[in-house]
């Protein structure tokens, strides 16, 4: 109908209508344009919400599995030391053998961290960071899921496989059933349980242990290690932590 309506006014000759019909032509265009990028805008700010509601769930369970690891790393760690010093004090601490014992192989657990990433790596694959507006936040979110450290945390050492190696398969089962549990995911209790065994059955698999220098090295530098995860998974909860509160304000539009 407009392009008759023009016609109409060319062949009339009438310039001032048709400089009014093509006014209304371009301003109708524009408006269009306008209407269909705020659409588009609207559309990204929604996806754009969505991913960091998903970034901020990956994180807590980042935080969750950070905490978890910190305290089981740190009781991994405590058992290997109280190994390592009765190797070389001879001084029990006022533990039983059993005890000793139990903690020779609880100090072979491992425990990963593995950051969950999926939504990051979702946004990444799709070529579609650019939803996250804020380049500080996008350069604090690649900074945090290139985790460089990844090998140090999910490390399974030589003293793991010999010190199981060691100990009767007999007593390692009954620690499975009795000293350790799990909610069937990743995460791990270490528990205390009563002895198998005779306390001098314990003592005899105790001094064959600690009188082996090779696996009390072994045990040395996994215990060092696990000082070295603590210290990574420390900084690792300070980054997801401040990165949670960034998704936070990022939400709030602050």
């Amino acid at each position: 109908m407009l392009l008759r309506r023009i016609s109409e006014h060319v062949k009339a000759q009438n310039w001032t209508a048709v400089a009014l019909d093509f006014v209304i032509v371009v301003v109708g265009v524009f408006i269009g344009i306008q209407v269909s990028n705020w659409n588009a805008a609207r559309v990204d700010r929604i996806r754009a919400q969505d991913y960091l509601a998903r970034i901020g769930a990956d994180l807590d369970v980042d935080i969750a599995a950070i905490d978890d690891r910190l305290n089981f790393w740190g009781q991994v760690a405590d058992y290997g030391a109280q190994g390592l010093d009765y190797a070389e004090t001879g001084d029990a601490n006022g533990h039983t053998q059993w005890e000793l014992l139990l903690g020779y192989f609880q100090a072979s657990q491992v425990a990963e961290l593995i950051p969950s990433q999926a939504t990051f790596d979702e946004l990444k694959s799709a070529g579609e960071l650019g939803l996250v507006s804020d380049p500080a936040f996008r350069n604090a979110l690649g900074d945090y899921y290139m985790f460089s450290a990844s090998a140090t945390v999910t490390e399974r050492p030589p003293y793991r496989e010999h010190i199981r190696g060691v100990i009767p398969l007999r007593i390692q089962n009954y620690i499975w059933e009795n000293c350790y549990a799990s909610d069937g995911s990743e995460l791990q209790q270490l528990l205390p349980c009563p002895s198998p065994v005779d306390e001098a059955r314990a003592a005899e698999l105790v001094d064959k242990i600690s009188s082996d220098a090779a696996l009390m090295a072994e045990l040395r530098y996994w215990i060092s290690s696990m000082r070295v995860a603590e210290l990574i998974g420390e900084g690792r909860m300070k980054k997801a932590a401040a990165l949670r509160q960034s998704v936070n304000e990022q939400r709030a539009g602050r």
